[in-house]
């Protein structure tokens, strides 16, 4: 595996500046050309070779963090980066840049990574279950202006309809609409939009009607920590940008919005904990740990769950989620390093980023983990 890593920095100068100091740290072809928006982007190649598997993938992102800390010293941050196969190398190439640097031979240092096992998976069951035949109150849909509003493709006027058909319990195309709804048009990419935060009450009306059986109550609850972890997604994304320029990270758009209606609903969704089987409760909990304020009514019954589930994948994100709710955000960073040291799709880099607590960087690492977990059975 190769690749590259890619660096925005403000001027030619200091782009002339970071290619040099990237060759000169190991990189053969480091290229720099002028950005599309504002300033200079910097392309340090990335020829390897690591190898396809978890300790690879991990060494080539410890090179791509080294690589970020010498691109801040020249005031520049992360613009991403690609991965291939080595034999898609000449296609990265750009000797016909403005800038270039070499460095014939080199390669950076390597960390030495360790992989750690992870725990093994525990079934979450989805039984028992309590749906009843009941009309779902989907009152006030229509006073939404939702032809002012947009998603990921434009007007959001075939919401409503979307809602609408999700509220069926009976229909045969849930898992088609769903998808469509979500992740099509109101959280596409992992985008948030400004019809996102308007259609989640509506998820949280199916869920508390009784009307939809466990695994479609599941689905949603699993949509809400999706989308109530975009504001966190967002923050780190721009933390390294926002270290170089002295300010504090910021939310994408339209994220704050969505994590702020998400708990809005968490009040009412912690109410069914005492009816929800436990994959439903599993992922409730993960919602009270990203949001201590509501999920700490819930504390001790999160601590229970996450001793019945000791030592296996569900427990270690139930641990997570327990010390979030408690706000021992020390103890939850710790627990959070943990996992990322076994779950390979998870970035260790969030650990260490400048600016954002402890809490925000944990709760990323259980929101984005914790799927992989309820998966994993």
């Amino acid at each position: 595996m190769a690749g590259t890593h890619e660096f925005v920095v403000p001027d030619e100068a200091r782009a002339r500046e970071l290619a040099r100091a990237l060759a000169g740290y190991g990189f053969a072809l480091v290229t720099a050309w002028p950005s599309d928006g504002d300033g200079w982007r910097v392309t340090a190649l990335d020829e390897g070779p690591y190898p396809v598997d978890a300790v690879g993938h991990r060494q080539i992102e410890a090179v791509a963090r080294a690589a970020a800390a010498i691109a801040r010293q020249h005031d520049g941050y992360g613009g991403g980066g690609t991965r291939c196969d080595v034999s898609q190398l000449r296609v990265l190439r750009r000797p016909d840049a403005p800038i270039v640097a070499t460095n014939p031979g080199a390669r950076p240092p390597v960390p030495s990574v360790t992989v750690v096992a992870p725990p093994p998976p525990a079934p979450l069951p989805l039984a028992p279950d309590d749906a009843e035949d009941r009309p779902i109150d989907l009152s006030g849909l229509d006073d939404i202006p939702w032809a002012e509003l947009e998603h990921a493709h434009g007007s959001a006027e075939d919401v409503p309809e979307l809602l609408r058909t999700l509220a069926d319990p009976f229909g045969n195309d849930w898992d088609e609409v769903l998808d469509e709804l979500f992740g099509d048009d109101l959280l596409h990419q992992g985008d948030c939009y400004s019809a996102t935060a308007p259609a989640l009450p509506f998820l949280t009306r199916m869920i508390v009607s009784g009307a939809l059986p466990a695994r479609q109550r599941l689905d949603l609850y699993v949509w809400l920590l999706i989308a109530s972890a975009r504001w966190a997604d967002g923050l780190l994304a721009d933390a390294d940008a926002a270290l170089v320029q002295g300010r504090r990270p910021e939310p994408a758009g339209w994220t704050e919005a969505v994590h702020h209606t998400v708990g809005e609903q968490l009040p009412a969704l912690l109410d069914r904990w005492e009816t929800e089987p436990p994959g439903v409760r599993f992922v409730l909990a993960c919602l009270a740990g990203s949001y201590p304020r509501y999920g700490r009514r819930i504390g001790d019954r999160v601590q229970a769950m996450a001793r019945e589930f000791d030592g296996t994948r569900p427990g270690a994100y139930l641990l997570l989620a327990g010390a979030l709710v408690d706000g021992r955000d020390d103890r939850a960073l710790a627990i959070a390093a943990d996992i990322v040291a076994w779950e390979d799709s998870l970035d260790p880099g969030w650990l260490d980023a400048a600016g954002l607590t402890a809490a925000v960087k944990a709760g990323h690492v259980l929101a984005e983990g914790a799927l992989r977990a309820l998966n994993a059975e």
